[in-house]
């Protein structure tokens, strides 16, 4: 059954390389980041971290209820995360699936997203 066209739901990949040697780094700083979103944001929907078999790329899924629940998102990992997430990851790609606001987009709009849009 597809999906409700007129969900406010928006969800998103990152795409990132890690550096040979990073891989501790990035599970400490991802753990404290699972820890914080569950804690404090109830409007993420979907949170999942994946790397790959070599070591070399990182994909992390997330999803929220609507534009409020992803720009609390971004608040929070813009205050606490950003600097040291971004220290040991390269973004190589990000893609959002569904509408978000003109201010989410502008938070967003330095790691260069593809928007794609529900048929």
């Amino acid at each position: 059954m597809p999906a409700d066209p007129n969900t406010d739901v928006i969800t998103w990949v990152l795409q990132a390389s890690l550096p040979e040697g990073q891989r501790p780094a990035l599970e400490a700083v991802m753990h404290e980041m699972i820890d914080a979103t569950r804690t404090n944001e109830p409007g993420c929907l979907l949170y999942d971290w994946y790397i790959s078999a070599d070591g070399g790329t990182c994909h992390i899924l997330e999803s929220y209820a609507d534009d409020a629940a992803l720009m609390t998102h971004i608040a929070s990992f813009n205050a606490r995360f950003a600097r040291r997430l971004f220290g040991i990851i390269k973004p190589v790609g990000l893609t959002i699936y569904g509408n978000p606001s003109a201010e989410a987009r502008a938070a967003l709009a330095p790691l260069r997203p593809v928007y794609l849009s529900r048929l």
